[in-house]
């Protein structure tokens, strides 16, 4: 052993609570896109019209970078289900490759 091995298992249940991770995160941000903008049903053309720019500016960032984090949760979920398969070809190909040594 060199301490550098992975445990399949471990990160198989890893990737997969990510996705679900992903998946919850990316729901609980539905009811915030639906909403629009957030300031449409506020009413306001006069001062408080230079405030509401400025609050859907910021929803409209915040709500981007929330959208990247479900996004990159759920693609990080998925490389570790592809480190898992990979690495389990790998090992079945070098036990058949290693049997064909001896032969």
């Amino acid at each position: 052993m060199t301490g550098l091995e992975i445990s399949l298992g471990a990160v198989g249940q890893d990737a997969s609570r990510l996705r679900t991770h992903a998946e919850e995160h990316n729901a609980a941000l539905n009811p915030l896109v639906q909403r629009g903008d957030g300031v449409s049903s506020w009413g306001d053309d006069g001062m408080f019209g230079m405030f509401a720019g400025i609050y859907a500016d910021a929803r409209e960032t915040s709500m981007a970078a929330l959208t990247a984090l479900s996004t990159a949760l759920g693609e990080t979920g998925d490389g570790l289900h592809r480190v898992v398969r990979n690495n389990s070809e790998a090992e079945a190909a070098n036990v058949r490759n290693a049997g064909d040594i001896w032969r």
